[in-house]
């Protein structure tokens, strides 16, 4: 029988804190993010103008609600709480992975995240695009890392709580290939283990806010299932954040390449990881990623990257694209035509007395309103109401298009939470 937990539990080591919230809906992610934010005010600027860095898990188009990218509810309650707080230079900044880049997919307006910038007045920033400084890691890996990072007075990281092909878990540490400038993310992958955990001894985090409101297991980042989860950490430390997570979803450090490199050099010690053991429950086992198809790897070999690229208009066919992912050589499989969702409706005596959609909406609104008040200041169009409406009394305007393949994969699993 797993431990139970409770609403909230403080983990304090010599190494730092690791506070874990039970959460869910929209008011409880308001409410928990603020008892966050007032728990850790010491670690906030005492300056107001301070450049504020909000890099959340946007790695690509897929709706939050299915666990690879960043809940909106999470951004717009962090958000207000900062603004609320007096700070006003704020960044919401992310790069999303390679193939996104490389399609030039906006996954910031397919995520609804570029309406942020709108709605509270601050920017929003793909670092893809940014320019940065080329750092030496480890295997002749020399990414570029975001000027915007480097540059930044204080850095919040904003990961999920998913399983990796490759890393084995993703999470805060993880989260930090995303600082890296477009396609130079495929310098981490010369070593991915090794360097996820040289680029957070490169660059640390002065405040993590882990989303596990829905996590993905199996085959994540970008193809696994959701699962409720239903909690929100904060850290100050990222190497601890992500040891005691791995123990939240019972997942063996040994099997997190990254984690067995922070205990290599120190940062995590054995006397440190008996202390999680012994104190910290499980929560929730993750189920584990498939192992890599021999024909995945060979897909990614460094060595073959010029044969790749030399065939890469053919392997872009639908066809081929949809092969690939069959064969579990690919995770992806993007569209690169948008939504030209323009808004929805109620339908009439539908919906009766369910409420589920108010628990997702990420600005507040109430059932009554949903569907009613539209207007940008009140509606950013994530369509989570109509993702979880378990009643099919959304009726949206306008065609899926991209978002038609994620519907198929994933609707009757989000309705089912």
């Amino acid at each position: 029988m797993l431990a139970p937990m409770t609403r909230f539990d403080r983990y304090q080591f010599d190494q730092g804190t690791v506070d874990v919230h039970a959460a869910w809906t929209t008011s409880e992610v308001r409410t928990t993010i603020e008892e966050i934010l007032e728990h850790w005010q010491h670690r906030l600027p005492q300056d107001r103008d301070a450049r504020i860095v909000l890099k959340p898990n946007l790695n690509n188009d897929l709706v939050a609600l299915v666990g690879n990218c960043v809940d909106l509810r999470v951004l717009c309650s962090l958000i207000e709480g900062l603004l609320n707080r007096g700070y006003r230079n704020l960044v919401l900044a992310d790069g999303s992975n390679v193939g996104v880049d490389r399609r030039d997919i906006d996954s910031f307006k397919r995520l609804r995240v570029d309406k942020l910038r709108d709605r509270y007045g601050i920017e929003v920033l793909d670092l893809n695009k940014d320019e940065g400084l080329r750092v030496a890691l480890h295997a002749g890996a020399r990414p570029v890392i975001a000027r915007t990072i480097l540059e930044s007075d204080f850095l919040i990281s904003i990961p999920k709580v998913k399983t990796h092909c490759e890393a084995g878990l993703s999470c805060a540490m993880k989260n930090w290939v995303g600082i890296c400038t477009g396609q130079e993310k495929r310098e981490m992958h010369l070593d991915l283990g090794r360097n996820i955990f040289a680029v957070n001894e490169a660059v640390i985090p002065d405040l993590i806010l882990v989303d596990g409101l829905v996590g993905m297991e199996g085959n994540g980042p970008g193809d696994g299932e959701p699962f409720r989860f239903g909690y929100l950490m904060a850290s100050d430390n990222a190497f601890l954040n992500d040891l005691v997570v791995s123990r939240l979803v019972d997942m063996p450090v040994d099997q997190v390449p990254y984690l067995v490199h922070a205990i290599d050099a120190g940062h995590l010690t054995p006397a440190l990881q008996a202390q999680v053991l012994e104190r910290v429950p499980v929560i929730r086992p993750i189920k584990r990623a498939p192992a890599r198809s021999r024909l995945a790897e060979l897909a990614e070999a460094r060595s073959l990257f010029w044969l790749k690229k030399a065939v890469r208009p053919a392997l872009e066919a639908p066809g081929v694209m949809e092969t690939a992912y069959r064969l579990k050589i690919i995770q992806d499989v993007y569209s690169r035509v948008d939504d030209t969702i323009t808004g929805f409706h109620k339908r009439e005596g539908v919906c009766g007395e369910c409420t589920r959609c108010e628990d997702y909406c990420p600005t507040h609104l109430s059932a009554a309103e949903i569907g009613v008040k539209q207007d940008p200041d009140d509606c950013i169009q994530c369509l989570y109401c109509w993702w979880v409406c378990p009643k099919d009394a959304i009726e949206l305007h306008g065609e899926l298009n991209h978002l038609a393949r994620q519907v198929d994969r994933y609707k009757d699993l989000v309705e089912a939470f």
